[in-house]
């Protein structure tokens, strides 16, 4: 039997507590797969060496899809730890995305799971979530969502950390995880626009700024979605509590630099301000998109 050690992150949704969860079709192609409509014995190893006994289906459709299913009494252990060790996400599933697990396929019957649970460790962290023309499922199935998720949950929380420090961060993450940046927003040289970053057909901007450059955002995503170079937009903004944070920081460091006599800061975008102001926009805005709202511990 091969051995591979290939992995993948998984977010922890309701149907993982219940079922299973899905595997990533980059990976098919190194693996020994069931035919389609038909199923195989696989093994989970979780937390200090237990194993469950699961199934891994091949669904009958044109891509079939990989599954690890572990509903019933063999696979009642696993749940519970599951729920035990993703409580937050087992608590409130509706809006939690920050909890998710590695899976490492050792071969084609041994799958390891490791867990990462949400630990408020002086780390940002994902708070809450607005989708717009896009599947919050196949959203969260997404590798690059994970990829985001994963960079905003390492970013150490800093209690002078200014905008640009955590700017600095998520760029260098997501670069170690080949993300583009500064990518051409249309393939048109008159126009000058860049984007914050792409992967595929996924553009993300992160919007720790002025409240005025989110409209620009908006109409970056527009552009390079009627120019056919993304299919999906994604906005971070930090929440209404980091904004102001990050106000008082910015008002405090103005205040020393004009030695005393700017007392004004201008206003910085957040999670409430930019979803209540979308509702109003949305019905011209026909780009799948998500706007994530960014949290400090």
């Amino acid at each position: 039997m091969l051995n591979y050690h290939i992995t993948f992150k998984h977010i922890v949704g309701k149907s993982t507590f219940k079922q299973g969860f899905t595997i990533p079709k980059r990976i098919y192609s190194s693996l020994s797969l069931p035919e389609k409509g038909h199923r195989q014995e696989v093994q989970l190893l979780f937390e200090t060496n237990q194993i469950i006994c699961a199934k891994l289906y091949r669904i009958n459709n044109d891509v079939g899809h990989l599954q690890v299913r572990y509903e019933g009494q063999q696979g009642e252990k696993f749940r519970n730890w599951l729920i035990e060790t993703f409580s937050t996400s087992w608590n409130n599933p509706k809006i939690n995305v920050n909890e998710y697990f590695e899976v490492i396929i050792v071969n084609d019957s041994l799958f390891e799971i490791k867990p990462f649970p949400l630990i408020h460790n002086k780390t940002l962290y994902l708070e809450d979530i607005l989708t717009y023309k896009i599947n919050n499922g196949k959203l969260v199935h997404d590798e690059r969502f994970v990829e985001i998720v994963d960079s905003i949950r390492t970013i150490q929380v800093r209690e002078s950390g200014r905008q640009m420090y955590y700017n600095s961060e998520i760029k260098r993450i997501l670069l170690k995880k080949e993300w583009l940046h500064e990518q051409d927003v249309v393939n048109d040289k008159r126009i000058r626009l860049k984007c914050d970053f792409r992967k595929g057909d996924l553009q993300l901007e992160i919007e720790f700024g002025n409240a005025r450059t989110y409209y620009q955002d908006l109409i970056k995503f527009a552009m390079s979605y009627n120019a056919g170079m993304i299919k999906i937009g994604g906005l971070l903004v930090p929440s209404a509590t980091f904004s102001k944070h990050l106000c008082h920081l910015g008002h405090l460091n103005a205040l020393r630099k004009s030695e005393g006599t700017k007392s004004q800061y201008s206003g910085m975008m957040d999670f409430n301000k930019a979803s209540v102001e979308f509702e109003y926009i949305k019905d011209i805005f026909n780009i799948p998109f998500f706007i994530m709202s960014i949290n400090h511990t």
